[in-house]
Parts: structure tokens; C-alpha cells; sequence
């Protein structure tokens, strides 16, 4: 019978290799711009970074101040998570910049027609 040491690794294994699946999930998701997907994951990601919290208070020893195993796949999660960030922020930094762009367009149409009304930008005459 395992000991409850043993069981609140396990736990811990449980809920990091689980935190891992769904930043792969996340990244999945985000690269093929599925956005609910994305939202998902990200709300399962608090969930099990919660129950990770949970768990290192109710059994220390399995915490990444104690183990460095769980330290070393702790750090690697949280790499992965920034990585992530820094690529979302540059991708609404992108998709933002864009659609300045198209307001500029659409601004420049909107006058264009208003100055043209009743006539022709340009004359077939010349």
C-alpha cells in the first residue's frame, strides 16, 4: 500500500504532466487560431495551476522548494507559458497594427467619395 507521501507525489505528477498537456493544447489551438480552444485551455490551465497550489500546501515536501525534480518541471512550465505570452502579445501587436492600416484605408475611401460625390475622380479628359 502506498504511503500518502507517495500518493501526494503522485498527485502532484498528475496535475504537472496535466498542466503540460494543456499548454500543448494551448499552443495547438493557437497556432491554428482556434480562439475558444484557446480560451479553454488557458481556464484549465488557473484550474490545475490552483489544484497545484493546493497540493504543495498540503504536502510541502512535494513542492518545488523541496523537490527539484517538481522545480525543474515547474520553471519549464512557466518558460513555456511566457514564450507563449510574448508570441500573443506580438501577435495582437500584429493583427492591431493591421487593422490601424485599414482604418487608415477606409478613412482615405471615405473622403475620396465624399470630395467625388456627383463627380469623378478622375477625368476621362485630358
Amino acid at each position: 500500500m502506498p504511503s500518502s507521501a507517495d500518493a501526494a507525489r503522485d498527485a502532484v505528477v498528475r496535475a504537472i504532466i496535466a498542466l503540460e498537456r494543456s499548454c500543448l493544447e494551448a499552443e495547438s489551438a493557437f497556432v491554428e487560431r482556434r480562439w475558444p480552444d484557446v480560451e479553454v485551455a488557458f481556464g484549465r490551465q488557473a484550474a490545475l495551476t490552483g489544484d497545484l497550489g493546493r497540493l504543495f500546501a498540503a504536502a510541502p515536501e512535494t513542492s518545488p522548494v523541496h523537490d527539484p525534480k517538481v522545480a525543474r518541471r515547474v520553471r519549464g512550465i512557466i518558460a513555456y507559458r511566457d514564450d507563449q505570452l510574448r508570441r500573443m502579445r506580438a501577435y495582437h501587436d500584429d493583427v492591431a497594427t493591421r487593422l490601424r492600416s485599414i482604418g487608415k484605408v477606409n478613412a482615405l475611401a471615405r473622403t475620396i467619395r465624399r470630395r467625388t460625390a456627383g463627380g469623378h475622380l478622375v477625368d476621362g479628359q485630358f
